[in-house]
């Protein structure tokens, strides 16, 4: 759990009695408040600004050519640069927002053999991490890279949205949002058509780094563009044993959100818990906190509650 300090000033009226009297108390009390005023309102600025210079940014405009390739020849063509670099800065805003520093870095190999996934996703019509012999525009390198990336038929830095909402039944578990948030992600390959996405993400993993926060959660601690708040929300931490945790969410009025919890799985990136809260993160039209306190955590089987806030905002005002 992280806790923030704010230390105000060590003020006292050193009289006879050695006492402080009302006035200066109430003084010191008003300049705390302030002074946590000031940072919220920095920690604002500071999420908007983020969201301004690395998520919109990232917006592809409809005339940008998604990629080269041909499905007629079966040809898997190339990712213009301009594309692949919105794609890593999408993702870079979303690590960024969750406390991770680490540079992610494309692998030109993996790129490759993503391609040709993206391409046979794209030929076919459909996606599968395991595809037949019998496909059009089959190869053994798009089979072998579909088999480790994550796949969505969405095209260009929208794909990275995709993979961390997870909308869908079958995506109870955020599996793809697991492996894009995970701390030890160091490298990914980029395959994209003009309708789909493969993004290796499997293999090499790195160490976990050293600034890397102490847990990982979407929406993030402190302030979020409330569109960006998905319905599933989620709680990572290495090795955490999430099996009799419990999960409250109170509003800043004191009210408890109604929630429901996802069914628990363990195979992706670290362990998990996910639960869908009964917040509209898109009609969010001023500054709303919500109090998540996540209890029974059991870390190396001793119980641990964490409590952090979360803020949606609307970028636009």
């Amino acid at each position: 759990m992280r806790l923030i300090n704010y230390l105000a000033p060590a003020v006292c009226c050193f009289t006879l009695f050695l006492s402080c009297s009302k006035e200066s108390s109430t003084f010191i009390q008003e300049e705390e408040e302030e002074l946590i005023a000031n940072l919220d309102l920095s920690a604002r600025d500071d999420a908007k600004k983020l969201y301004e210079d690395y998520y919109l940014a990232s917006g592809n405009t409809a005339n940008e050519i998604a990629w080269s390739g041909n499905v007629e020849n079966c040809d898997p063509g190339t990712v213009p640069e301009p594309i692949r670099e919105k794609i890593l800065m999408r993702l870079a805003y979303y690590r960024t927002a969750v406390g991770l520093k680490n540079t992610i870095t494309e692998n030109a190999t993996k790129s490759n053999k993503s391609q040709q996934a993206a391409l046979m996703m794209h030929a076919n019509n459909t996606l599968n991490h395991f595809p037949p012999e019998t496909w059009n525009c089959y190869t053994s390198d798009g089979t072998e890279a579909a088999g480790n990336a994550l796949l969505t038929s969405t095209k260009n830095s929208a794909s990275i949205d995709s993979y961390i909402r997870d909308h869908g039944n079958e995506n109870f578990p955020v599996g793809h949002r697991r492996w894009l948030l995970w701390p030890r992600l160091q490298e990914i390959g980029i395959g994209n058509t003009s309708g789909y996405n493969a993004l290796w993400v499997l293999g090499n993993p790195g160490t976990t780094p050293l600034d890397a926060p102490s847990f990982i959660a979407w929406p993030p601690e402190g302030y979020l563009p409330g569109r960006l708040a998905y319905a599933r929300w989620s709680f990572s931490i290495a090795s955490a044993d999430f099996s009799e945790t419990t999960i409250s969410m109170k509003a800043e009025n004191g009210n408890s959100i109604s929630l429901s919890i996802e069914e628990l799985t363990g195979i992706y990136g670290d362990n998990t818990i996910v639960w869908q809260p009964d917040v509209n993160g898109n009609s969010i039209t001023e500054d709303t906190t919500y109090n998540i306190t996540i209890d029974n955590v059991l870390i190396n089987s001793e119980p641990q509650k964490f409590q952090y806030k979360v803020t949606l905002f609307d970028p636009d005002k």
